[in-house]
Parts: structure tokens; C-alpha cells; sequence
């Protein structure tokens, strides 16, 4: 691992606890879940072990700290809060992160969580909706009334330790109206978070959503959203990345190692790490629990320049800062204007802002990203 990092540039930690108790009927994300398994119970005490072993490995190999670190899942709660701050005390050695985040599920969230405060700075829950017909559409185990609890559980650990919220919703869900996306926005905002991230429903293959529900047409879609970005912004959020809106400043820290397409290192099942700057390499780890616990391994991928300037568009142009071309020009020795210039002038121009410094996209760019970034890189 050490010989892809690039040990001028900052290392950010992510560890998947792939764990959940039922599988959301959205999900296409790798998680296992346990409320059917008769040994759930040593199944999760085998993959603890093999990541403290891997996480002990790792940074013993670095010797340095990480610049932020980020738990996610599945539901990582169901670890428990000492396991979870076993592994940060590990992750530790050398100088505890900036920032660290734990996702959380609502109905996994209770007192005893309150351990974490002095080694996480961020929790992220998963609220998705405060309806109870919603929540159903989307499968979640957390009803309406656990998700009021868990908001104001997290806002007396607030009190306590001045840690950061993070909220997430969900939009666009069939049967929703706008009316009540409103209305789930407002709920959220109204408990003292820092920080919320609305994703538009995607139906992705092999959930079981898309077996039985359709998605809306497009352009509804983004209608919506719209609206939903609009009443943010009146209520002080902003949206600093397609989907992330922050309160005061509050951005997280890791997401933006991603979207500036920094150096990171994924430990458990499926996790992924990119390591170094003008040569990138992905790697990713053992698709299943199984084949982890039994033989931790990466599967290790180069990228050609042009595949790693693909993947800084696709990271970067999601920001509200978007490409910064002096910055690009010393990640790839490539001149941005020579490369892009003949095509942006291409693109509608309500779609984009194009300065000497910087490329970004506006609202309506935003709204078709992915169609933008394929223009771009066509013959590149």
C-alpha cells in the first residue's frame, strides 16, 4: 500500500462495517444483514477481528495520522460503541484525525452511544423520512417516531460534547408529494444538525425496489429538487455539492477528500481506497464478509491519465468550487483550456461558469451532469 501513497499528500481512513439488520429496499450498496442469520453473533465477532488485525497493520505500515475518517455501512451501530471505539483508539496511534464520522441508523442509536462523544465528531444518521408511509416504500426498519427520538437523543449529545449532526432524507419516492418532501426538509432542519444530505431515490439493479415501484419522470425529478434546494437555501443551507447542504460552514471534511479526488484508504468488504496524486491507483477489498474474514486482499487497479482526469471530473464538478485549473494542470501536466475550452463552448451556457481560475457548473449544469462530463471527455 505504502509504495502507491504519495507521502507529500494527506491519507483519509474509511472503514465499511458491512452489517445492517434488514437490507432498505433501495439498497444495491454490499451489506449483510443479520435478523435471519443463526450466527450472527460470530460472524461479526470474526470480521472484528480480521479489521482490528488489517486497521493495526495499517497503521503501523503508515505511522502517521489520518486526516479524517469516516465509518460507514450498512449500519456500523450494530458493532456496538466499544468495538467502535477500539478501532478509533487503533486508528489513533499517531495523532487522532481532524474529523471523524460515524454513520448510524435511528433505531440502533441509545445511550450507550454517548462513549463515543470523546472520539467522533461527526454522526451521520440515516433519517431518509419523518413519514411512516414512506418509510415503508423505501423498507426501513426506523419508524416515524423512532427517527424524532433519535434526532433528539443526538441533540443532547450536542449539548454535551459539541459534536456535529449530519442528517440524510431522502426525495422523490413514489407516492411522495411536494408538499411532504417539503415538510421532511423542514422536520430535519429543525433539530439542531449541521449538515444534510438529500439524495433524489435512485432504483438501482438487483434492490427490490425496482421489482415493484417506478421512478418519476425526469424532469418532475428535477423540478422537485429545485424546490427542495430552494427552501435550504431559506433555511441557511448551503449546498455546496449536489446532494450536500452545510449550516454555517459545517462541510464534511471527508466527503470533500472524495470529491477532490484525495487519498483515502478503505478497509472492509467492498471498501475502496485511491492512492496518489498525478498517478492514481484504485484499489478495492473482498467483495463479501466471507472471503474477507477468511483472506483480506485488495484488488489493485492503475489508472491511465485519461481515466483519472474522468474521475476528477466526475468528483470536482459535483462542488460548488469545481475545477481549479492550476490544480488540474499540476495533477495531470495537461493545460485544462487546451483540453476542454472548444467543448464547453458547446454547452449551453446557463449550464456553466468559465473563468481563467476555475470551471464549474451551475443549477440547470448540475441537473445534467452526467450528459456535460460525457460531452467533455468524448476523443479526449
Amino acid at each position: 500500500m505504502k509504495e502507491y501513497l504519495d507521502p507529500q499528500k494527506d491519507v483519509s481512513l474509511y472503514l465499511h462495517i458491512p452489517f445492517c439488520t434488514t437490507k432498505c429496499d433501495y439498497c444495491a450498496f454490499y451489506s449483510l444483514p443479520l435478523s435471519k442469520r443463526k450466527d450472527a453473533s460470530c460472524i461479526t465477532d470474526q470480521f472484528y477481528e480480521v479489521l482490528e488485525k488489517e486497521l493495526t497493520s495499517v497503521v503501523e505500515e503508515l505511522k502517521r495520522p489520518f486526516r479524517t475518517i469516516f465509518i460507514g455501512g450498512g449500519n456500523p451501530g450494530l458493532l456496538g460503541p466499544s468495538r467502535i471505539k477500539n478501532l478509533l483508539d487503533i486508528a489513533y496511534a499517531y495523532g487522532k484525525s481532524d474529523e471523524t464520522t460515524m454513520e448510524i441508523n435511528p433505531e440502533t442509536l441509545d445511550e450507550s452511544f454517548a462513549s463515543l462523544l470523546s472520539h467522533v465528531s461527526r454522526i451521520s444518521i440515516g433519517i431518509q423520512s419523518f413519514s411512516d408511509a414512506h418509510l415503508r416504500t423505501l423498507g426501513r426498519n426506523a419508524d416515524r417516531d423512532a427517527n424524532i427520538r433519535a434526532m433528539r437523543l443526538l441533540e443532547a449529545f450536542k449539548t454535551e460534547s459539541g459534536f456535529k449532526i449530519n442528517g440524510d432524507l431522502i426525495t422523490n419516492i413514489p407516492r411522495q408529494s411536494i408538499e411532504e418532501a417539503l415538510e421532511d426538509v423542514e422536520t430535519l432542519s429543525s433539530f439542531n444538525i449541521d449538515h444534510l444530505s438529500l439524495y433524489s431515490l435512485t432504483f438501482e439493479e438487483g434492490s427490490r425496489l425496482l421489482e415493484r415501484e417506478k421512478p418519476l419522470d425526469e424532469d418532475e425529478e428535477a423540478d422537485n429538487l429545485c424546490i427542495l434546494w430552494d427552501r435550504l437555501a431559506s433555511l441557511g443551507f448551503e449546498q455546496y455539492e449536489v446532494s450536500a447542504f452545510a449550516r454555517g460552514g459545517n462541510y464534511c471534511a471527508h466527503n470533500l477528500v472524495y470529491w477532490n479526488l484525495g487519498q483515502y484508504i478503505g478497509l472492509g468488504p467492498s471498501a475502496e481506497s485511491s492512492l496518489g496524486y498525478s498517478s492514481l491507483v484504485s484499489m478495492r477489498q473482498n467483495e463479501d464478509v466471507e472471503s474477507f474474514i477468511s483472506s483480506p486482499s485488495f484488488d489493485v487497479l492503475p489508472l491511465s491519465k485519461t481515466e483519472a482526469v474522468e474521475e476528477y471530473l466526475l468528483t470536482t464538478l459535483r462542488t460548488k468550487w469545481g475545477v481549479n485549473k492550476k490544480e488540474f494542470s499540476l495533477r495531470f501536466e495537461e493545460d485544462f483550456d487546451e483540453l476542454f475550452s472548444s467543448k464547453i463552448r458547446k454547452l449551453n451556457a446557463n449550464y456553466y461558469s468559465d473563468s481563467e481560475d476555475v470551471f464549474t457548473l451551475k443549477r440547470d449544469g448540475i441537473l445534467v451532469m452526467n450528459q456535460i462530463i460525457l460531452a467533455m471527455l468524448m476523443d479526449l
